[in-house]
């Protein structure tokens, strides 16, 4: 909420809040209200990553279920509903309206059967008078009226046969009646037994009138039933375009879960196989992938920590430890190859120990191969941070130094002279000794060759040992 704080103007401040003073500009507190949106906003992005990490965590076959569900969905919901449909609108109100009319069509035919004996009985008894046929009528009378009964109970449930059975009912009663005058005529004409024959006639319409409601309320359930059955073919069209959504839905589900992440952990082993190792393997979803494309990223970082060892290995001399003689090869291309385009100059130095085989030949190649690792460890601490040592072969050494010229080379390298004779050779079994080198120098040309420039380094070298060793020579 925002709190407006103000005093009155030449009045005491109250408590907690200060005066305002002529001029000044009203102040509104919007800290609670801010606090309270930075809340809301905390609240919406901490329920949004649970969602998502829920999401995330849904192992493989859940995103199968859960695709496949939906795809199934508007199949599974229209079977429901059809059915439910096809049963209350269709199934059972057809049955019902069948097992009327069969039990109505059964009750009319007896009832018209016994129409027929009534008439035969009645005009037997009116020719010829013997009261057997009375009897027959009775049994007759006692039919009808049983199975007009049956109709009303039948046709309960539907209030257009109520009239009509009611004027069955009356003309039934007025049948009684009629034949009841009935008298024995001897073959006479009887006027009352005309009566009879015309009232009978009547009541055989009167039941055929049921037979013919009866069938107008079959067609008019057949009807019920038949736009029944449209509207559920509408619904069956909407349904399956829905299923078809619903599908693409699922299957884009499916994709996102199982083919697209299937297809990132083939894009990086094709990545591997093709030497591209700079990327990792980003796979989420499902758990399942997401531990397979781990443990795919944890053995391509020890594949790059195995080749890196080994391409250490391949570059580094293994007695020294400093780099061999084929990536010295390698760098003095490179060296040259940018000396050129740049014009800048670089030194290279070749370093012969002095008398290496009278040593081995005195102390043993265990002591010489001693000497060499120490003679290796002082270039490598006498060196600048751009200057580059190798093992050349044997017991010479070469060291390649960009940006000197051939005084500033020639210093340097007098230094590492130095600092090899003066460092103190501790032999394998504790005896000291001390070793010289002597060191040939040559100057990078932009015209010369790199044979010209190991030569012209491997001649200095020839002219320092000649003049007695231990000593530096740069190229005439």
């Amino acid at each position: 909420m925002i709190r407006l704080r103000r005093s009155e103007p030449g009045g005491p401040a109250s408590s907690g809040q200060s005066r305002l003073r002529p001029g000044e500009p009203l102040r509104v507190d919007l800290t609670t209200e801010n606090r309270d949106l930075e809340t809301k906003h905390m609240d919406d992005q901490f329920e949004t990553g649970a969602a998502r990490r829920w999401l995330q965590s849904l192992s493989l076959r859940a995103w199968l279920v859960f695709g496949f569900l939906l795809a199934l969905l508007p199949v599974l919901v229209f079977s429901v509903v059809w059915y439910t449909q096809y049963r209350q609108q269709v199934a059972e109100p057809f049955r019902h309206v069948l097992h009327t009319q069969h039990r109505v069509l059964v009750s009319l035919e007896r009832i018209q059967s016994n129409l027929w004996d009534i008439a035969a009985s009645v005009n037997d008894y009116a020719n010829e008078g013997d009261e057997h046929y009375r009897s027959a009528f009775e049994a007759a009378e006692r039919d009808i009226a049983t199975h007009l009964r049956d109709l009303e109970q039948t046709t309960g449930a539907y209030p257009a046969f109520a009239p009509i059975l009611k004027g069955v009912e009356q003309q039934w009663a007025q049948l009684l009646e009629v034949a009841a005058r009935v008298e024995p005529s001897g073959g006479n004409v009887d006027p009352t037994l005309k009566r009879f024959e015309s009232v009978i006639a009547e009541t055989g319409k009167r039941v055929e009138d049921i037979a013919e409601t009866m069938r107008l309320m079959n067609e008019e359930s057949h009807a019920r039933a038949l736009e029944v059955m449209r509207r559920l073919e509408i619904f069956a069209i909407i349904a399956g375009l829905l299923a078809v959504l619903f599908a693409t839905a699922g299957i884009f589900i499916i994709d996102q879960a199982l083919i697209r992440s299937t297809d990132k952990l083939v894009e990086g082993a094709m990545r591997v196989a093709d030497g591209k190792r700079d990327r990792e393997i980003d796979v989420r979803v499902p758990p399942e992938l997401a531990s397979v494309a781990q443990a795919f990223n944890a053995m391509l970082k020890q594949i790059v920590l195995q080749e890196e060892r080994l391409a250490a290995a391949a570059r580094a001399d293994g007695l020294t430890g400093l780099d061999n003689r084929r990536e010295f090869d390698r760098a003095l291309d490179a060296h040259i190859q940018t000396a050129r385009e740049t014009n800048q100059p670089f030194a290279l130095l070749l370093i012969d120990v002095d008398h290496f085989k009278a040593f081995n030949d005195t102390h043993g190649h265990l002591a010489g191969d001693d000497v060499l690792r120490q003679v290796a460890a002082v270039l490598a601490r006498s060196a600048r941070s751009a200057d580059r040592a190798y093992r050349y072969g044997g017991e010479e050494f070469v060291m390649i130094m960009p940006g000197l010229r051939a005084y500033e080379a020639a210093a340097l390298a007098e230094r590492i002279r130095k600092a090899i004779a003066e460092h103190v050779m501790i032999l394998p079994n504790g005896s000291e000794n001390h070793l010289t080198v002597s060191i040939g120098i040559s100057v990078f040309n932009p015209q010369a060759s790199q044979p010209d420039i190991v030569d012209l380094a491997d001649k200095a070298l020839y002219t320092a040992k000649t003049e007695g060793r231990n000593r530096v020579k740069l190229t005439a």
